[in-house]
């Protein structure tokens, strides 16, 4: 007898364990997530664990499962900070479902659920100590597994078989149990007229073809016959394998094996494949409405099945002999790295180069980048620091709000140390007149004021209700144009501004008519003037003018042009009023970054924005007769 034989001959009794494991809270946890997208994790036999979680979860309609890879789920850029992350591991202990899991911490997953057998393994004790976390030890009668998942695989399918019962209107408990057990029982004995593959034969290509539902069975087979090399393996649903994958079956029609994985709805769409193919040898496995209970039964079945096709073949699916690479390829920590590299900025960074997917830029790596301006950015000495003002002193939807105390004792504590502070901001005189009333009136005179955007630079203890700048006749013109094509709402005025135009977003009935309209006046086209926007505002104001003006001021200040400044602002995308500001070499956004590498950066990612973040960074500001540094270990990042 085989090795892969002994281990199925056993599963009745890991059956058997299965209803003494954790179903109540599975039971619980499965009903905790209702409505919510869930991501399932497993790799190997796991990801037949993680098909059946995601069929599990859509006959009890609980909401989407995404199915990934530790690795497809590392890499991803969606935050889903919502979402309930779901891991499958027989041991716990390999590197790849430890990087899954400190991923799904960092992204700050809504729950994190890991199923194993284990509760010593290497991501079950992190695991024990996360408060998102929750670890579902499933028993299992043989703990070694062998070269492919057979007792982890069939434990956890059980228990979540059991736990989904629990959920349904009319629980068949004890019948349930009691009908997987006879079914474990049947389904594990050898029997000459079972499993139907016959006449399958050493070298064939199995193609394996699947109701969609059925997409558990059919991973198991296709990652078995893989993973152990009896077969070369292709899996497609019936309608996929119709666009185009019949074509093997034209060329090779005496080299290939279809097994067909049919259930009520899609028969027929296998007999209509069935009769259009060339003779070729076949076998179906209907499983009637492809429910919890009947793919549970294929699974097992379909473990029997990998046995009779590596008995075709010559070889033991328990010990198929790997090569002598095995064991360094599957330890690889690699992707265990590569997440923790994967910090809250470096996401927040490559979301952005994905959304903008900026043309003839360098394919660095994103991880790469963020640590190297991580350790430039530790290591400099500021003399200054510019910081934006709606959305990073005070938030954007509370602007009218002075400046908080806290704020004023950072920045007087600054310029007690003799670091130059300047704002630079999009707004007018308002800006000048609430920081007037939150800093002592000694440090007035000390403070560079950056009005319109970098239009108008004043030191804060000026009035310019009194300091006004010169009318600029080009956005006299962008104004009149506004005006004459009734772009905003009805009833809003529109305020000529000498050197900006601002124009809130919600005064704006129709946003792209605005921008497509506005890009179209002479003054845009012939870029004697451009248009950005803040979170809360379009600005328009001329070319030259940038908020970088007042970092040359502040520059020119220090004396010292290698002299390093920090910028911090809110709106670094592409298109925001903080872009030039922040791409200064140590720039940092609290909020939106643009697509570009060495752009604008943040280092909190969408987890901590606006005045929060900027408090954060101002405490971790340390001081000494060579500047300003930013303690990065008081920040506490990715922690």
């Amino acid at each position: 007898m085989t090795i892969f034989a002994e281990k199925i001959r056993r599963l009745p009794e890991t059956v058997a364990l299965a209803k003494g494991g954790p179903i109540d809270a599975l039971a619980a946890a499965l009903r905790g997530g209702r409505g919510r997208v869930a991501i399932a994790i497993g790799s190997g036999g796991s990801t037949v664990t993680a098909d059946y979680f995601a069929r599990c979860r859509s006959t009890l309609s609980l909401g989407p499962t995404i199915v990934q890879t530790p690795m497809e789920y590392v890499l991803s850029a969606d935050g889903w900070p919502d979402c309930e992350v779901w891991l499958f591991s027989a041991g716990a202990n390999n590197p790849d479902i430890a990087a899954a899991f400190e991923t799904a911490v960092r992204m700050r997953a809504a729950a994190i659920r890991l199923v194993t057998t284990r509760v010593d393994g290497k991501t079950a004790l992190a695991a024990s100590t996360s408060d998102i976390a929750t670890v579902h030890v499933v028993p299992v009668a043989d703990p070694k597994d062998g070269f492919i998942a057979t007792h982890s695989m069939i434990a956890m399918v059980a228990a979540l078989l059991y736990a989904s019962d629990r959920l349904s209107e009319k629980p068949s408990a004890s019948d349930l149990t009691l009908a997987f057990e006879e079914a474990a029982r049947i389904s594990t004995v050898p029997d000459a007229d079972r499993p139907p593959v016959k006449n399958f034969k050493r070298g064939d290509t199995m193609i394996v073809l699947h109701d969609p539902q059925a997409r558990a069975v059919a991973t198991l087979i296709e990652t078995s016959l893989w993973e152990t090399g009896i077969a070369a393996v292709q899996r497609a649903d019936f309608r996929n394998f119709a666009h185009g994958r019949h074509v093997w079956a034209a060329k090779y029609p005496d080299a290939m094996f279809v097994l067909a994985i049919t259930a009520a709805e899609t028969r027929s769409i296998w007999a209509a494949l069935l009769d259009a193919l060339p003779p070729v040898a076949t076998s179906t496995i209907d499983l009637g409405f492809a429910g919890r209970f009947q793919i549970a039964v294929a699974i097992l079945e379909g473990l029997r099945l990998i046995e009779v096709l590596g008995d075709s073949a010559g070889i033991d699916p328990g010990r198929p002999g790997r090569g002598p690479f095995a064991e360094s390829i599957y330890d690889h920590s690699g992707l265990e790295v590569l997440a923790r590299q994967m910090t809250r900025g470096v996401r927040h960074k490559l979301k952005a180069v994905l959304l903008h997917d900026p043309l003839g830029q360098e394919p660095l790596s994103v991880c790469a980048v963020g640590q190297k301006r991580l350790d430039d950015f530790e290591k400099a000495r500021f003399r200054g620091v510019v910081l934006d003002y709606d959305g990073t002193i005070v938030y954007t939807d509370d602007r009218r709000a002075p400046p908080s105390d806290r704020l004023a004792q950072h920045l007087q504590r600054l310029m007690d140390a003799g670091v130059l502070v300047a704002i630079a901001t999009g707004r007018g005189g308002s800006a000048g007149e609430m920081l007037r009333d939150v800093l002592a009136p000694r440090y007035h005179r000390q403070v560079v004021m950056g009005y319109y955007n970098g239009g108008h630079i004043r030191t804060l203890d000026i009035d310019i209700a009194v300091d006004q700048p010169a009318q600029n006749r080009d956005i006299l013109e962008v104004a009149e144009w506004i005006e004459t094509h009734e772009l905003l709402a009805p009833g809003v005025p529109l305020k000529r501004g000498r050197v900006q135009l601002v124009f809130d977003h919600k005064d704006i009935p129709d946003h792209a008519r605005f921008s497509a309209s506005v890009n179209a006046c002479p003054a845009v086209m012939g870029r004697r003037v451009k248009v950005l926007s803040s979170h809360h505002s379009f600005d328009i104001l001329p070319t030259p003018t940038t908020k970088n003006l007042v970092v040359d001021v502040l520059t020119d200040m220090i004396g010292d042009p290698r002299a390093s400044v920090l910028a911090i602002g809110d709106s670094g995308s592409p298109i925001g009023n903080d872009f030039d500001l922040l791409s200064i070499k140590h720039g940092v956004s609290v909020d939106s970054v643009c697509g570009n590498l060495h752009g604008s950066w943040s280092l909190f990612g969408a987890a901590t924005t606006g005045p929060d973040a900027l408090f954060r960074i101002l405490e971790a500001i340390d001081t000494d007769e060579n500047g300003a540094a930013v303690n990065l270990r008081v920040l506490e990042l990715d922690t």
